[in-house]
């Protein structure tokens, strides 16, 4: 019979995938943020407060206390794998990217219009105010942000709807149906960051911020063109896609084709992969 070690209670293999730190007491973690870089991203997202920084970096410091270098990693994406090699030191990381539903999305199509579509949880890191800037600057096209909220969202629906006063391109719509967003994928021409996988595989144009595991492991895959660094960058990306139907339907093709290795049946293969290659670890008695 194989068996771990014994801090493994007698499992062949102990996945964590919740606490974003890779344990020693674990053969694998499967990390979508390192924990020991929360600091780091909630400063890049917002101004924090004291007690915020103070509290997350106390988080960070018993992150890397408790993590091992020798303890096997998954990510999310390609991007993320780098930064839980620079975070823990991690040797041996394996990207599992999650697995989207293909075969239901590409199905969408219909009468794809001028459109652009994000849909992202209304939470402070999302960096959804951005949204509404865009749709100023492109007010020939009609934007719509949909998400979920929670009790955080508060203050940023109230900017949204500050900033968004007066502009008659910009729809805001929280915790819809699956069948209103479905609906909405098939009337749109392009997505506007945050989550892309599901995008691409409905056939929409993904118009992503250059920094994060979306522009490495989906949308510069596309196209090196669809990235942005700034709001008037990303309107103006928007704007020349919308003006651009044989561009927009090359593209579309190539998200659909990027989208394909995103499926249930990838990420049992993938998953499947990497299980195999911790059977180095198993002790044989």
């Amino acid at each position: 019979m194989r068996e771990l070690k014994e801090s493994n209670l007698g499992y062949d293999v102990v996945l964590d995938t919740y606490s974003n730190v890779p344990m020693r007491w674990v053969n694998a973690a499967y990390v979508h943020s390192p924990a020991a870089l929360l600091l780091d991203f909630h400063r890049a997202h917002r101004r924090l407060s004291l007690h915020e920084r103070l509290y997350y970096g106390l988080v960070g410091r018993e992150a890397r206390k408790l993590a091992s270098r020798h303890s096997a990693v998954m990510t999310n994406s390609a991007w993320t794998a780098e930064r839980v090699k620079r975070a823990y030191g991690s040797q041996r990381v394996y990207v599992v990217h999650p697995p989207v539903n293909v075969e239901e999305l590409s199905t969408l199509g219909g009468n794809r219009g001028r459109m652009v579509l994000t849909v992202s949880g209304i939470y402070p890191e999302k960096n959804v105010l951005a949204i509404a800037d865009v749709a100023k600057l492109v007010p020939e096209a009609e934007f719509y942000l949909v998400g979920a909220t929670s009790p955080v969202s508060g203050p940023i629906l109230r900017e949204l709807k500050r900033r968004s006063e007066g502009l008659r391109n910009f729809h805001l719509e929280t915790d819809v149906p699956r069948s209103r967003l479905l609906e909405l994928m098939s009337q749109a021409s392009v997505y506007l960051d945050p989550p892309v996988a599901e995008a691409a595989a409905s056939g929409l144009v993904p118009v992503v911020y250059r920094d994060g595991g979306d522009w490495t492991d989906i949308a510069s895959r596309i196209g090196q063109g669809l990235g942005y660094g700034s709001v008037e960058e990303a309107a103006r990306t928007v704007r020349s896609l919308l003006n651009d139907a044989e561009r927009l339907k090359v593209l579309s093709a190539r998200a659909r084709e990027v989208a394909k290795g995103f499926s249930y049946e990838r990420f049992k293969i993938r998953l499947n992969e990497v299980i195999n290659s911790l059977s180095k670890d198993l002790v044989v008695r």
